[in-house]
């Protein structure tokens, strides 16, 4: 099953996997696709798919161009409704430590840098360009970030997709435990989102029912 898998994926037309990757880097970040389905994934999947330099680097055009556009896209939605897409119900579901985690990579003292390294954290490079909409960051400081962001980000997980293939595809006797152990990091460290949560729930929860200190009284005179 996996070495069909690996074989189809390996015949596919690197133009038609950069056309795809070009569509869902787009809706990534301009439709907030890459809060539920992060980018990252869609990347590394393209990457497995490629057989050579030449061929990543055709895709990575394609993969930072649809970056491009769903930056862009965001930077628009934000700038034109502002806070009212934090605060709708799919703002909300998304989560405010999120919008608040990106909203600090947005206007923290790391600048331009921050938001280019942005790309590498799941989820918040989704929510960045709507902030930086929003927040009156100008159109052309923000796009000249992305792109240095997008082209390490594609290019970085595109290359490591294409490793790991063609790996595999030399070595499909080492297929099993190698899944097995992805198995393993991918449960340990949804246990540690779990439990992260969790403590951050019973913090704000704590903190909300702690009883207010009484104010000491004046002594009598």
């Amino acid at each position: 099953m996996g070495d069909m898998l690996l074989d189809t994926l390996g015949r596919l037309d690197p133009c038609l996997v950069g056309a795809v990757l070009l569509v869902l880097l787009a809706l990534d970040g301009s439709l907030l696709i890459g809060a539920v389905l992060p980018g990252d994934m869609a990347i590394v999947a393209a990457g497995i798919a490629l057989t050579g330099p030449a061929e990543v680097a055709v895709v990575t055009v394609a993969g930072t161009a649809g970056s491009l556009l769903g930056a862009t896209g965001g930077w628009l939605i934000g700038r034109r409704y502002g806070p009212r897409v934090r605060h709708s119900r799919a703002g909300r579901w998304i989560g405010e430590h999120r919008w608040a985690r990106a909203e600090r990579i947005a206007t923290g003292a790391g600048g331009g840098p921050a938001l280019a390294a942005a790309y590498f954290l799941p989820v918040v490079n989704a929510l960045t360009p709507v902030l930086a909409g929003s927040l009156g960051l100008p159109y052309r400081r923000f796009i000249r970030w992305a792109l240095a962001g997008s082209v390490a980000w594609v290019t970085t997980y595109l290359t490591l997709g294409s490793v790991a293939g063609e790996f595999v595809r030399h070595n499909q006797h080492l297929m099993v435990p190698v899944a097995g152990c992805v198995a393993v990091l991918v449960a340990g460290l949804a246990v540690i989102n779990l439990r992260a949560r969790a403590g951050r729930a019973a913090g704000i929860s704590g903190t909300a029912g702690s009883p207010e200190p009484e104010t000491a009284s004046p002594p009598p005179r």
